[in-house]
């Protein structure tokens, strides 16, 4: 059996959405040191949930920039993380003209993007 270490701060992908709002909220809750990926951590609007959370929890939250499709954008967020909750998926407003390109191909690939990061062993916190 594996053993998590719970000093060790936990990843969620994909942080702004609905899901992963909740999650975040509930491992803060919890005492849990939480990193976060969003598209762009900078964005002026639709970040404010976290950015409260953030507040209510001191040096707790960190906001970190990852996209599903760029390969090892995820690898310094997860930096000593031993725990990732993988919510990030492809979201589209308006019509769909290929699904299969618009959102299963970019759901897989980020998919295997996390995966390959969290696999990496340059994540480990210096046990190697």
């Amino acid at each position: 059996m594996t053993t998590i270490d719970p000093a060790a701060p936990v990843l969620v992908t994909g942080g702004s959405g609905y899901l992963a709002s909740w999650i975040v909220r509930y491992l803060l809750e919890d005492g849990n040191t939480v990193r976060a990926t969003v598209r762009n951590p900078d964005k002026p609007k639709g970040l404010e949930h976290l950015h409260k959370l953030a507040e209510a929890h001191p040096g707790k939250l960190m906001l970190h920039k990852a996209d599903l499709l760029d390969d090892g954008s995820y690898t310094a967020a997860m930096q000593g993380c031993e725990l990732v909750i993988h919510t990030a998926s492809p979201f589209l407003v308006g019509r769909i003209d290929d699904p299969q390109e618009q959102l299963i191909r970019p759901a897989l690939e980020g998919t295997r993007n996390v995966l390959a990061a969290s696999t990496r062993p340059s994540r480990s916190s210096g046990s190697s």
